[in-house]
């Protein structure tokens, strides 16, 4: 008689396999949430790091940093917020080799000014962890996406560097500029806009020292006001840590690459309006891959996360740009109220 060897029929072995199958496909997403926690707590971390040293340049100098030093000169690059606190996320090194403090951005670059310009621009594209969230998956190597390179930039041109080489360190967090949504146009009524402060070199001759906001001028409360949102590169673009290429631009090269304002929805879509590519979009605005809404750093250095279905009306929401008196009409939303330091609205639950 034949021995029965001992072994799996070929229906068992198909439940086995199908069995393996459903596991699989239940601790895959399980896997990819906690991934994507590990990802957003990261991020918060970035947020929190950067929120402290806003405040620790508010020690020293007694203001927030400008949101960008203006230029009324078409293309001149300038410096960002982020570069001004370079010193106090440990960056000091690279603080002192832009020559941040001595001399304006686009004098740096300028080749026929100094050796510098070569050596500045090569800096301009570091890529610094702090100002990326891991969950963003649209930059390209830690340089800003093409559509915000700085080619056609003054500084730039002088020193001879074209294509790729005009594409500047990234960074998912903006600032937090105000109400208006042109918020090159004059002061915004947020944290972190265009003005001048005593750690730059000379204010431009449109700005008067003294313009940036102390924290005293938060009448709103610390906790009710953000200061940095983040911004993801792969639908929106972000920005840069480095600075603006256009002062006066509102374009995907101009002030945007700083700093959002409170008139795009959170998440909003890309292309709302059809005459510039990314106008009143999330490209303006604040964004993340992070499901169901962004992150933002308020002034108290808290970190908050906001639900895409957050209260959202922008007084007034029929104009292209609004005005700073808008920021105190009470149809505006939570997320307008969030985003200005002194309207003394109330702000409900978010």
């Amino acid at each position: 008689m034949r021995r029965k060897l001992p072994g799996f029929t070929l229906v068992e072995l198909l439940v086995v396999i199908a069995i393996i199958g459903v596991l699989v496909a239940l601790l895959l997403p399980a896997v990819q949430a906690a991934r994507e926690a590990a990802r957003r707590s990261s991020c918060q971390n970035n947020l929190k790091q950067i929120a402290i040293a806003l405040h620790n340049y508010h020690d020293v100098y007694l203001t927030f940093p400008s949101g960008w030093l203006d230029n009324p000169i078409a293309n001149e690059e300038a410096w960002g917020w982020a570069a001004l606190t370079l010193p106090f996320i440990e960056q000091a090194p690279l603080h002192a080799q832009l020559g941040v403090t001595k001399a304006r951005l686009v004098d740096q670059l300028r080749s026929l000014n100094g050796a510098n310009g070569p050596a500045v621009a090569a800096a301009a594209r570091t890529v610094l962890k702090v100002f990326i969230c891991p969950t963003d998956s649209g930059h390209q190597g830690g340089l800003v996406h093409t559509n915000r390179h700085f080619g056609g930039g003054i500084g730039f041109a002088a020193a001879g560097f074209t294509g790729n080489t005009t594409l500047v360190g990234v960074s998912n967090y903006m600032g937090v500029a105000g109400h208006r949504d042109l918020a090159n146009a004059g002061p915004n009524t947020g944290i972190l806009f265009g003005n001048c402060t005593g750690d730059a070199v000379a204010c431009p001759n449109n700005a008067t020292p003294g313009q940036a906001v102390r924290l005293a001028q938060v009448l709103d409360g610390t906790s009710n006001t953000l200061m940095v949102g983040e911004r993801d590169t792969f639908r929106c673009r972000s920005g840069t840590w480095l600075g603006v290429r256009n002062t006066n631009g509102s374009n995907d090269r101009g002030v945007i690459v700083v700093i959002g304002h409170s008139h795009p929805k959170l998440n909003q879509d890309v292309k709302v309006l059809t005459w510039d590519t990314d106008r009143i979009g999330c490209g303006e605005g604040f964004s993340s891959l992070h499901p169901g809404g962004a992150q933002f750093a308020a002034v108290d250095g808290s970190v908050r996360f906001l639900s895409n279905t957050i209260n959202h009306f922008w007084f007034p929401n029929t104009l292209v740009n609004g005005t700073i008196a808008d920021s105190t009409n009470p149809s505006n939303g939570t997320y307008q109220r969030l985003m200005t330091r002194d309207d003394g609205l109330v702000i409900s639950n978010f």
